[in-house]
This record gives structure tokens, sequence and C-alpha cells, in this order.
């Protein structure tokens, strides 16, 4: 880790879209059933924002004709919000998607969850998608709401419920300044029943807070969360002599090089799409503000070609980070 030269790096993609295979990242809603204090403001909201399902049907055939017309039949189709559970529309988006799923056509699914609906809702969740290639969760520990043992052990049964019936998943937990020996205890926990575990900084305004220990920065960079069960190198890197290295994940990358890619070619609008809450599409969620595609009620186009990145400020959501760029 330390050896790589990240000034010298020309290349990096996440390795499975080094491979046809497309990205799209849809935040469904803001509303959120919770609030935790460290929530970053424009991840959560109380109002319930949900748009009509017809709209979000209509969406997933346009964009899958956009990618497959860009070489790109296989998609990875990864949901955040918010607490997109609760979007009434969510199962139905699923099913929806799974009317694709063939040999030629493998569609993955991720999800970003804070795991709070019942066993009985992952039950339906695990049949809308028993046709995709692959699905994953990505379950946020809260430990505000997951705050006695009961409800750690509940929050790890579903875990192990869901790998059981073919789901793979993984805990994201963000390791707050000051928290060190808490995160290494919960890692421990879900480490004890072999579950990946994702230990991640608290970022605001585009920089990691302030407060972290050179020895938590460590811990985040070198993955230490992560079980040997799955020690998979999921990050690609390259210089510009060629030598080749890997990272566990996307945010090894993002604490160890936390910069602006200006002037890389990005496949982020070609390979990859964002959709944001209120239909609104962009390339990418961090260039979002200067690079709108669209909106799904009135028409959105993606890329034909890739194209460079023209932004300034520094590459912080790890959606953007994984797709393949290079200078």
């Amino acid at each position: 880790m330390n050896d790589i030269p990240f000034d010298d790096i020309t290349y990096l993609s996440l390795n499975a879209f080094r491979k046809p295979i497309a990205n799209v990242r849809w935040y469904l809603n803001r509303y959120c059933n919770y609030e935790c204090s460290y929530c970053w403001p424009l991840s959560h909201q109380k109002e319930k924002d949900f748009l009509k399902k017809e709209e979000y049907l209509i969406t997933i055939h346009e964009i899958i004709k956009q990618l497959t017309d860009n070489g790109f039949p296989n998609i990875n189709w990864g949901f955040g919000g918010g607490e997109v559970t609760f979007n009434p529309s969510f199962l139905d988006i699923l099913n929806e998607i799974q009317l694709y799923c063939s040999d030629e056509n493998k569609m993955t699914t991720n999800l970003i969850t804070n795991l709070s609906q019942s066993i009985k809702w992952w039950d339906e969740f695990i049949k809308n998608t028993e046709k995709f290639y692959m699905t994953m969760i990505n379950a946020s520990l809260h430990n505000e709401y997951i705050n006695t043992e009961e409800k750690r052990i509940l929050f790890r049964d579903k875990l192990i419920h869901l790998r059981n019936s073919g789901v793979k998943t993984k805990v994201n937990i963000v390791l707050l300044p000051g928290n060190f020996e808490n995160t290494k205890r919960d890692v421990d926990f879900f480490n004890e029943k072999d579950i990946f575990v994702n230990v991640k900084s608290c970022r605001e305004n585009r920089k990691i807070v302030e407060g972290y220990t050179k020895e938590e920065l460590e811990f985040i960079k070198e993955g230490n969360g992560y079980t040997k069960q799955n020690n998979d190198q999921n990050m690609y890197l390259k210089d510009k002599n060629d030598n080749e290295y890997n990272l566990r994940s996307t945010e090894q990358l993002l604490v160890s090089n936390f910069i602006s890619y200006k002037d890389w070619n990005c496949t982020a609008g070609f390979q990859s799409v964002t959709i944001h809450k209120d239909g609104t599409v962009y390339r990418g969620t961090a260039c979002r503000k200067d690079e709108i595609l669209g909106h799904i009620k009135t028409g959105f186009s993606l890329h034909k070609k890739v194209e460079k990145c023209i932004q300034e400020q520094v590459c912080d959501c790890v959606a953007d980070l994984k797709m393949p760029k290079w200078k």
C-alpha cells in the first residue's frame, strides 16, 4: 500500500468495470427513517419524496437502451438514498429490471441500506432479485439506532439470512474520529461470522473531517476491516511505467489519493450514469453540478464516447471513482 506511487498513476478502475459492464447509480429518494447525527444533510430527510412508479419503470427501459447502444449490455444497478427500501416502488423497479435478465444481458445490483426492514420484507427482496446474475447488500451500521446487543445480533442475523439465500453481503462502518476502539470491536463482531466489513472515513464539504489520528487513517487505508475470507483486490491501478497495483476497495484509494481527476479521460456518462432523487440525470455524483445529461421526465442523453473530466474539485464519490479513467 505504501509503495504505490500515487503521483505517477495513469489508469485506475474497479476490476469489474474493466469489462464491458455499465454502472447505474440511482439515488431513488432522500427520505430516511433514520436521522444519524453524522449523516450528510443531502443524504436524508424526513419528508417522503418518491416519484411515480411509471416514471421509474420508463427510465429503466431508456437506460438499458442507451447503455446497450454504447456497447454495454451488462449493467450493474446501484441503489442508494436516503433509505430506498421504504420507496413503495423499489421492489417493482427490481422486478422490472429482471425482465431483461438473460445469458446475453447479465444484470447485477447492489443496495446501500440501513437494514431496518423486516426479514419478511427481505424475503420479498430476494424473490425480486432471483434472476439477477449477482445481488449485493451494503448494510450501513448506524450505532445511534443499533444501540443494544439484541439489535446488533438481529442486524447480523439478517445479513446471515441474506447470505444463506445467495445474496452477497458486506457492512459499511464509518470510523468517526476518536471512536477507534469501538470501531475495531464492531469489525470483530462481524468478522466472527465471516462478514465482509468496509471501514470508511467521515467526509464533509469534499474533505475528510479533521480529528483523525494517524493510526485511525492507517486502519482505513490498509483495509483492516476486511475478513480473510473476503480479501479480494478490487481496485486496479497502473502507473506511467506500466507497473500494476491493487487495492481492496475504492475507499482505500479515496483516503490515500483525495484529488481531482480533471483532464483525465473518464467513462462516467458513457459507461455509467447517476440519477438523483428528483429525476435529474448526471454524468456522475461529484461532477453533477456542471454535467447534467437531462431528466427522466423530459428526456436524457448519455455520452456517445468517453469524455474528459472537467471538474476542478476532488472526486469524492466512490461510485464515480470506481469507473475507468486514465490520462
